[in-house]
């Protein structure tokens, strides 16, 4: 797969969340007008969260394609990121938040397995 291959699909996925974004928007001027109901907003924000995660991982990875290699010019284009990076940060979408999470499931995961086959025993 190429660069571009995957410039290609992250501007697929920004489409499909700008619409998700236009939806919300839609979604909330109901729920203000009172034609939809609190658990019916948090229904439809729960369908929309993996496509969220998704768009904001792969913001992540786009980001991380576009750093120079030169150290240089890293810190400017982390500067010119800034906005997107602490955002990415808060989502815990940000490298050390998505290892820390597979890392905790990945614990859980051994837990689990340990205690099957201490049940097994």
């Amino acid at each position: 797969m190429a660069v571009r291959d995957v410039r290609e699909y992250y501007f697929k996925m920004l489409e499909q969340y700008l619409e998700m974004k236009n939806d919300l928007a839609d979604f909330e001027i109901a729920l203000k007008a009172g034609n939809i109901t609190e658990d019916q907003m948090q229904a439809a924000m729960e369908e929309v969260n993996a496509l969220q995660l998704n768009y904001e991982r792969l913001t992540y990875i786009m980001y991380l394609l576009e750093l120079p290699a030169r150290k240089s010019k890293q810190a400017k284009h982390n500067r010119a990121n800034k906005k997107i990076l602490n955002a990415l940060k808060d989502d815990k979408a940000d490298m050390e938040s998505v290892i820390d999470e597979n890392k905790s499931a990945l614990d859980n995961f051994r837990a689990k397995l340990k205690e099957l086959k201490e049940q097994t025993k």
